[in-house]
């Protein structure tokens, strides 16, 4: 069982099923709900660390690596998402870099905490 494997999903979950329509089309242009966004991201990542940590038995939800990655991972999400709607919100070059590089930061964490 791979660590980057609930990663991934909690990356899903947050960026993609857990988001309305409403906050996709607003978070462009309101911070609020940029920021709405944001925290639901990373509580996603969250719970994917908490369900990776309860079945291998381990206590890296608790960790303080996970924990400032928590708090690393809420501000380069939102600076990443304000910059994309911002700046390059209808490439679709644009959208491929930009979840290459939420992956990479996920993959990042992993590669940190799990070796």
């Amino acid at each position: 069982m791979d660590l980057m494997f609930f990663l991934l999903l909690g990356h899903f979950y947050g960026d993609y099923a857990f988001q309305t329509d409403h906050v996709a089309n607003k978070k462009k242009e309101s911070l609020k709900h940029l920021t709405l966004h944001s925290m639901i991201y990373v509580v996603s990542i969250w719970a994917a660390i908490v369900a990776y940590s309860l079945l291998s038995d381990s206590r890296l939800f608790l960790s303080a690596g996970s924990l400032f990655f928590l708090g690393f991972l809420l501000i380069q999400h939102w600076l990443q998402d304000f910059y994309k709607g911002r700046w390059g919100n209808h490439s679709k070059q644009f959208y491929y870099i930009d979840q290459a590089l939420h992956i990479t930061v996920l993959y990042i964490y992993r590669l940190f905490m799990t070796g």
